[in-house]
């Protein structure tokens, strides 16, 4: 067994309390030191970070490109920067299995903000209130994973009035269609490829992408594409912006309202302060903060900034796992 260097990397409820406080994140600032052990399959084993829930994590919905394999599906697979990644948690250690190198470990490590102390950010949300402490607790090991900005605005154009199922079925589709094959030959071959670069999208037909089960969607990734590829729009420019800029900007697009602009900056720009609304999470804050009374989108949003301040992205992730696990039938019945 190999080992290799130790890695540092900067990188019911109660009713509506009338006088929320915004969290204090600075314990959130911590940085973990991580252990990389080459394994003599040639897997490597990743350990030292902290809260962590694999399975919790990929197939929350906040990403499209996870699926259960391995025996009782113990393995996660996905696609993330063109590497094909099987992802097994085994206590405190992740198994990143072959085809596996150290850029593939770095990968993971970055989508996974595994240097990040997690249990400092759940502490914070916990002490919020009651009703987020029992959330955390419901999906104890939720990450927001580091998510490409281009596959990002993608996958979310297609979210529209879509399940999670069919979005993941499309990107799919579109990755095997346009993308690049992903590493792995012999045993560890996989047809499955990257997503297509902005430059692939570009030369479809918007009848090319509806081939790929689009729908109405497809015009508006077609011209994403466009914008992106011959540089009307460059998505890592955003980071530079303030949130509301960014947001604006991603709006302009075809098939970007405020939910999709907003998902795409918490999931892969790492605006954490933001807080998208769909119908779930707008029917699960109503029913947990405001006793199922009406509330606008634009009510919910500014309490959820209000309530939690620069970590409400994870806060949201955290309410909308916990009412579609535990209380479904009741929104579905609002």
């Amino acid at each position: 067994m190999t080992r290799m260097t130790r890695m540092t990397r900067m990188t019911r409820m109660t009713p509506m309390v009338p006088t929320p406080t915004t969290p204090n994140v600075s314990t959130t600032e911590t940085q973990l030191q991580l252990d990389i052990v080459q394994q003599p399959d040639g897997s490597y084993a990743i350990s030292g970070f902290d809260s962590f829930d694999l399975h919790a994590t990929c197939q929350c919905g906040q990403a499209f490109r996870w699926v259960r394999v391995g025996d009782m599906g113990g393995i996660e697979e996905g696609i993330v920067e063109g590497h094909l990644l099987r992802l097994e948690q085994r206590g405190g250690k992740l198994i990143v299995h072959p085809p596996a190198d150290r850029a593939a470990v770095d990968v993971v490590i970055r989508y996974f903000r595994l240097t990040d102390s997690h249990d400092a950010i759940e502490r914070v949300l916990e002490s919020v209130d009651d009703v987020m402490a029992a959330a955390v607790s419901a999906s104890r090991g939720l990450r927001l994973v580091a998510q490409h900005p281009w596959e990002c605005l993608i996958s979310y154009i297609l979210s529209a009035n879509n399940s999670v199922q069919q979005i993941s079925r499309v990107v799919e589709n579109l990755s095997y269609a346009y993308g690049e094959p992903t590493a792995g030959d012999g045993p560890h071959y996989s047809p499955r490829r990257a997503f297509p670069t902005p430059e692939a999208l570009a030369r479809c037909g918007e009848c090319d992408v509806r081939s790929c089960k689009a729908g109405f969607r497809a015009r508006g990734v077609c011209e994403a594409a466009q914008r992106v590829a011959y540089g009307h729009l460059d998505l890592s420019a955003l980071r530079r912006l303030p949130t509301h800029q960014a947001r604006n900007k991603l709006m302009e697009l075809r098939g970007v309202g405020n939910k999709v602009a907003d998902c795409v900056l918490l999931f892969s720009l790492d605006r954490f302060e933001v807080f998208p609304v769909d119908v779930w999470i707008g029917r699960a804050v109503r029913r947990l903060y405001f006793g199922g009374e009406p509330a606008p989108l634009a009510r919910i949003r500014e309490f959820a900034s209000t309530r939690f301040g620069p970590l409400a992205g994870y806060a949201q992730e955290y309410l909308f796992n916990y009412a579609r696990k535990h209380i479904p039938e009741i929104l579905r019945a609002d």
